[in-house]
Order: C-alpha cells, then sequence, then structure tokens
C-alpha cells in the first residue's frame, strides 16, 4: 500500500512536532526544578530555560495538531 507524498510528508511533520513537544517539555521540566539537574555557575538562567522549553512545547504541539487536522487533504 502507497501513501501519496502528501501523506507521507504531513506525517513526517507530525512527527516532527511530537519530538519538538516532548524536547520542550523535558526543558521546560528542567527549567522549572522538577527534574533535578544541575548546570553548576556556568549553565543557563533558569528563565531562559523556562523560556525555550515553553516556546518549543507550544509550536510543537501546534504543529502536530495542525498536520493532523490536515492527514485526509
Amino acid at each position: 500500500m502507497q501513501l501519496p507524498p502528501g501523506k507521507i510528508r504531513r506525517f513526517i511533520f507530525i512527527l516532527s512536532g511530537a519530538t519538538d513537544a516532548l524536547i520542550g517539555a523535558g526543558i521546560l521540566l528542567v527549567g522549572l526544578g522538577w527534574v533535578p539537574i544541575d548546570f553548576g555557575t556556568g549553565g543557563p538562567p533558569t528563565w531562559a530555560l523556562i523560556l525555550i522549553g515553553a516556546v518549543m512545547f507550544i509550536a510543537g504541539v501546534w504543529m502536530a495538531a495542525y498536520n493532523f487536522s490536515r492527514w485526509e487533504e
């Protein structure tokens, strides 16, 4: 069974968005202090981890949801 190129592209975007959301959630959990990772004195500031994690999570969920909603096109 062959999938048309449009569905393959959508599947890749869904997979990419889900991966970004998972990585963003992990970074966000580290920034909020729920996952105890110590960067020492030279690590990134907490606000930067929270900002990067939140942006990655929101963008990943949006990309996955948008492409999943267009699956039948």
